[in-house]
């Protein structure tokens, strides 16, 4: 007669499944931060323009810089804003081609960096077609700041 049940003394031929679930925690725990990360070094370099500025700096030339303006409704549609007259425009990709037509027509600096597409945004447009015009923008290689109009 033993203390210990026969059960108990018998080895186990099983498969631990607690080191692999920890492995997969760990695994998913990684990739969630390398997506947030990626997330977060993409929109640390927006900046919010005023969109009236008092003076303009006698240290910069007007003519060395073109400035598109670009408004987002409410709705989430586009339109590209001139002198003349707005033209809509239907996606995000169809800004990033409007800017490259005009820069490969020459109506662009040809540094690119010195063309800036201000974005005027509805107080109640949604984040999503938001982010898509900031990202074709960038994606064409232009420089893009959200505008506000101080209340």
């Amino acid at each position: 007669m033993s203390f210990i049940p026969d059960e108990e003394l018998k080895e186990r031929t099983g498969l631990s499944m607690a080191p692999m679930i920890d492995f997969l925690f760990l695994m998913l725990a990684v990739f969630a931060a390398l997506a947030v990360s990626r997330i977060v070094m993409r929109d640390t370099d927006i900046e919010l323009v005023r969109s009236k500025i008092e003076s303009p700096s006698p240290l910069i030339d007007p003519r060395d810089y073109k400035l598109i303006q670009i408004t987002i409704s409410e709705e989430g549609t586009y339109k590209w804003v001139t002198e003349v007259r707005d033209y809509s425009l239907e996606t995000p990709q169809a800004i990033a081609q409007e800017l490259a037509h005009q820069y490969a027509r020459g109506l662009l600096p040809e540094e690119k960096l010195k063309t800036q597409v201000l974005l005027k945004i509805d107080r109640e447009a949604r984040w999503e077609p938001i982010l898509q015009a900031i990202l074709a923008i960038r994606e064409a290689g232009f420089e893009v700041r959200p505008v506000y109009e101080p209340s």
